[in-house]
């Protein structure tokens, strides 16, 4: 993967809200997409991603990433982060 392009929004607000990059990363690369309907996309941990990245990560690196799995990135089209947040209310569509 390439290096992950981060707007200062984004960048503050990861400091802000205590959210690693290391972290931000997997959750670009391995993160379930769903479109927000303008043109950006929201990457989120899902049940499926949780099981895919069992198999990806070590049981100690699953461990470490599982206390952010309520973080969610929104990326825009020309693949840099927006912002990133912890979800607080389910989502339903």
């Amino acid at each position: 993967m390439n290096a992950l392009r981060l707007t200062s929004h984004a960048a503050i607000r990861m400091q802000q809200r205590g959210i690693p990059a290391w972290y931000l990363r997997l959750l670009v690369e391995h993160g379930e997409t769903r479109h927000d309907g303008h043109g950006a996309v929201i990457k989120s941990v899902s049940k499926s991603t949780r099981q895919h990245l069992r198999g990806v990560l070590s049981q100690h690196e699953y461990a470490k990433a599982e206390r952010y799995f309520g973080v969610y990135a929104v990326v825009s089209p020309d693949d840099a982060v927006i912002t990133a947040a912890h979800r607080t209310h389910r989502r339903f569509h």
